[in-house]
């Protein structure tokens, strides 16, 4: 060892190196020197000499953690209510419109049916009222003509004399045509005859039938003959109106 080097170490201090040996680096001095990489040679960055060794205990440090806040009990259970409430009223708006739409489709199905049901039973009403108006027509027509017939009849008995418009009415309907008239009539109501239509019967032949009713009578004119007896003219009557009731029906 030089004399220097021999008075530095007996001062407590480092020997200095020669020329020769300065490119040597001791092994207490390798923590102040950082490791070459091949990064820092791509980016051109060439270091020299020492660096800080904090600033790489610094990079290599783990970041500190994240602090996460964590909800009390009552944010938890105001997150389930409205959770509950926005299901509810999602479930409720989804079921009103299901439900507003199955009852309109069955209350329309129900009203059809129903229409159906109503328009059978107002045809059935229609036809039995129609049915009803004509047997009460025919009920009223069937009465009026009972009342007439008894009218009649009793007009007959306390006027025999109407059969003169009875006779009048054959005579000039039917024309002699120079033939001979025979005029039948009921014997009582032939004397009447004979007694006040004598001129009117100048070329007809009065014969008694006591089979007809009072108030008619029969006309032969050669092949033809005239039926106004009663009966026979109330049953044209029936007829016209048509209703079935025999003069003869009530006595």
């Amino acid at each position: 060892m030089s004399k220097v080097g021999a008075q530095a170490k007996s001062r407590g201090e480092r020997p200095r190196m020669t020329s020769q040996a300065s490119q040597l680096i001791l092994k207490e001095d390798l923590s102040t020197y950082r490791r070459w990489e091949m990064d820092v040679l791509e980016q051109g960055a060439m270091l020299e000499g020492p660096v800080d060794a904090s600033a790489d205990a610094k990079d290599e440090t783990v970041p500190e953690q994240i602090q996460v806040a964590l909800p009390t009990v009552e944010e938890i259970e105001k997150i389930h209510q409205e959770a509950r409430q926005e299901g509810y009223d999602a479930g409720y708006e989804t079921g009103r419109e299901a439900g507003m739409k199955a009852g309109y489709d069955a209350g329309r199905e129900c009203a059809s049916f129903e229409a159906g049901q109503l328009t059978a039973v107002f045809r059935g009403l229609q036809e039995a009222l129609a049915s009803a108006d004509q047997k009460i027509c025919n009920a009223l027509l069937s009465l009026a003509l009972d009342v007439a017939k008894e009218m009649v009849r009793e007009a007959l008995r306390v006027k025999p004399e109407l059969v003169f418009a009875v006779v009048r009415e054959c005579i000039q309907s039917e024309p002699v045509l120079g033939q001979p008239a025979q005029l039948f009539l009921h014997p009582e109501d032939a004397a009447l005859v004979r007694t006040h239509l004598n001129q009117e019967l100048e070329h007809c032949a009065i014969s008694l039938d006591p089979r007809l009713e009072r108030g008619g009578c029969r006309i032969k004119v050669g092949p033809s003959d005239i039926d106004a007896t009663v009966s026979t003219r109330w049953r044209r009557i029936t007829q016209a109106l048509g209703q079935h009731n025999d003069w003869l029906e009530g006595q």
